[in-house]
C-alpha cells in the first residue's frame, strides 16, 4: 500500500534528495548507511531499549527512501542499485527480528499470545521473507509489478517502529506475523489471477 503512495509523492522528496545529493555521496552509499543504521536498531532491540530502537528504525526507513530519491535526482538509477537495496532490506529485516528473538529469550520483552516470543520472531522473519519472495517469483513468471498487499516492507517497518516507540514491540511483532502472511496470500491470489 505505501509503495503506491510513495510512487505518487516522490516529488515531495525531491528537495530533501537534492540536499543529500549535494553531499557528493552515492545512492549506494546511502543504502549502506541505512544498513549500518539498521544494525544499530537491531542492537537496541536486542537490549530492550524499545524507544531508541523505534527512533533508529525510523531513521533506517528514511535511508531506505532517500537512496532511491537521490538516485533519481542525479540520474544514477541503476539495476545494481535496486538489487543492493533489496539485499540490504532483507539483511536489516533479518537482523532486527533476530535481535527481537534475542530480547524475548533474555526476558527483555514480555511474552504475548499462545506462542513463545522466539516463535513469533521466527514467524515474522519467515513472513517478511515470503512477502518479498512471492513478489519476486511472480514477477519473474510474468505477473507484472506485484506490489499488492496490506503489509509490504514500509508498513511492517512503521508497525514495528511505532510499536517500539510506545513500548509494545511484542504486540507489533504479532501484528506483523498476521499481516505478512495475509500479504503472501493476497499476492498468491493476485498472481493466480494474472498468470492463469
Amino acid at each position: 500500500m505505501l509503495s503506491r503512495i510513495r510512487d505518487r509523492v516522490n516529488h515531495l522528496m525531491e528537495p530533501t534528495a537534492k540536499a543529500f545529493a549535494r553531499t557528493g555521496l552515492t545512492p549506494n552509499l546511502f543504502t549502506l548507511i541505512g544498513l549500518l543504521v539498521g544494525v544499530v536498531a537491531a542492537f537496541l532491540f536486542a537490549y530492550g531499549l524499545q524507544l531508541w530502537a523505534g527512533i533508529v528504525l525510523l531513521i533506517c526507513g528514511f535511508f531506505d527512501l532517500i537512496d532511491g530519491a537521490v538516485a533519481r535526482v542525479i540520474n544514477r538509477e541503476t539495476a545494481f542499485g535496486g538489487v543492493l537495496d533489496s539485499v540490504v532490506d532483507r539483511y536489516v529485516d533479518f537482523l532486527i527480528f533476530v535481535a527481537i528473538i534475542y530480547a524475548f529469550i533474555n526476558g527483555r520483552l514480555a511474552e504475548v499470545g499462545f506462542l513463545p516470543g522466539w516463535a513469533w520472531g521466527i514467524l515474522a522473519i519467515f513472513g517478511s521473507l515470503m512477502v518479498s519472495y512471492t513478489r519476486t517469483r511472480a514477477e519473474a513468471a510474468g505477473s507484472g509489478k506485484l506490489d499488492v498487499g496490506i503489509a509490504e516492507r514500509g508498513e511492517r517497518i512503521l508497525i514495528l517502529a511505532f510499536g517500539a516507540l510506545i513500548g509494545y514491540t511484542q504486540y507489533a511483532v504479532v501484528l506483523i506475523v498476521i499481516l505478512a502472511h495475509l500479504t503472501v496470500a493476497q499476492r498468491l491470489f493476485a498472481a493466480k489471477i494474472r498468470l492463469s
